[in-house]
């Protein structure tokens, strides 16, 4: 070659800067999809965080409870609000026999006003007198709904069925024989068998229903719960009371309730939820924003999984999310590995006191009873020592 003339690359060379880009490329593109999936599972744990949050601000705003729906099998979490679609206090009435309310009026067709309510005035139910709210399709209420009201029944026996709430073939709530609260809602019916209405006292009691659960509430204590329902959608009126079967009593501080899903998250195939909100499928949250402690005992951690690798979200029993950071997931293989293994063998627990001695089974159970093991079995006495030689034996 000709001197000064610039010279081209061999194919070797060529080959070996292929190569060498090609192994640069394989590892980039493995470090960007293990990258890209750990920003999908964060936005899915982020994206659960604003779904909680969002229910409990509902909660607060509406000073109304909420709930999150967790559904595993379809992979989806829906927050719900309940939304007050009709609120009566029955402190007046019209010439025409209405009365004003939030949202919608109320008619009262054979009930009176009565002056000495739960709060201010009332309304005074009889047999076959009734007050009609409406057809309106807000109180259908097919998604979940929540009926509150406070009551002060006159009878002292319960001898047939006695409604509080009535409407023709969604759902009704009444007191049946002997005081038990029933609730019906489509095809379920609730009974709260362990509580019977007290005479002659102001008495809160409610039913609630969603897709999960049916369930009967008396002064904000869960005393029935049955099957999730969906009722009916029905052209006849909400009625508070009955046209013939009427609660006999008097009624204040009515009010109804409507579920309303906010934006749904779905989840891509490849998730796994899991909660510990059983037997719930749902996150409760109180008026207040708080967890509603009437279905959640502890705090509730939700936890999406993911290639074995998991991010949890915790709701603090004051409603607080806090989202926690990525961990391994133990494999099914490690799983079953950790299964097969015996259990490990307790072993014998001696307390020492101050003086660095044991101590005796007589003092360390004073007060306090026999300590046991794990497995149930008192320990056993310390071993006495050797008695010293007797007068005249060697030692």
């Amino acid at each position: 070659m000709p001197h000064g003339v610039p010279r081209g690359m061999t194919l070797m060379e060529l080959l070996a800067v292929l190569v060498i880009l090609s192994m640069m490329l394989a590892l980039g593109a493995g470090a960007w999809w293990r990258m890209s999936q750990s920003f999908k599972e964060q936005s899915a744990a982020a994206q659960l965080d604003v779904v909680l949050r969002q229910a409990r601000n509902s909660a607060i705003t509406a000073n109304a409870p909420a709930f999150v729906e967790l559904d595993t099998e379809g992979l989806r979490i829906v927050p719900w609000a309940y939304r007050t679609v009709g609120l009566w206090h029955f402190e007046e009435r019209s010439s025409y026999g209405k009365s004003t309310g939030a949202y919608h009026e109320a008619i009262l067709r054979g009930a009176e006003l009565f002056p000495e309510g739960k709060i201010g005035k009332c309304v005074r139910l009889r047999e076959g007198a009734c007050v009609d709210v409406g057809a309106d399709p807000d109180f259908d209420c097919d998604d979940g709904g929540f009926l509150e009201a406070y009551i002060r029944p006159a009878a002292y026996t319960f001898t047939g069925d006695n409604y509080i709430f009535f409407k023709k073939n969604a759902y009704s709530f009444k007191i049946g024989r002997g005081g038990v609260l029933s609730g019906n809602v489509g095809s379920i019916t609730v009974e709260a068998r362990t509580y019977h209405i007290v005479p002659g006292r102001w008495t809160k009691v409610a039913l609630a229903w969603d897709r999960y659960a049916t369930r009967v509430l008396v002064d904000d204590c869960l005393i029935g719960v049955g099957p999730g329902s969906r009722p009916p959608l029905s052209d006849y009126p909400l009625l508070i009371g009955h046209d013939t079967a009427s609660l006999e009593g008097l009624v204040d501080e009515v009010r109804v309730m409507t579920a309303v899903a906010g934006n749904a998250l779905y989840l891509p195939p490849g998730y796994t939820i899991t909660h510990n909100a059983a037997p719930w499928r749902a996150v409760y949250f109180a008026g207040d924003g708080t967890l509603d402690m009437r279905y959640h005992a502890g705090p509730i951690a939700i936890t999406l999984t993911r290639a074995e690798r998991a991010r949890t979200v915790t709701v603090s029993m004051l409603g607080q999310t806090t989202r926690l950071e990525v961990e391994n997931v133990v494999s099914k293989k490690e799983a079953a590995a950790t299964a097969a293994r015996p259990a490990p063998v307790n072993k014998k627990l001696t307390v020492y006191g101050p003086d660095g001695n044991p101590v005796s089974q007589a003092a360390e159970s004073k007060g306090k009873g026999e300590r046991k093991d794990k497995d149930g079995a008192q320990d056993p006495a310390p071993p006495k020592k050797p008695d010293g030689p007797k007068d005249g034996a060697a030692p």
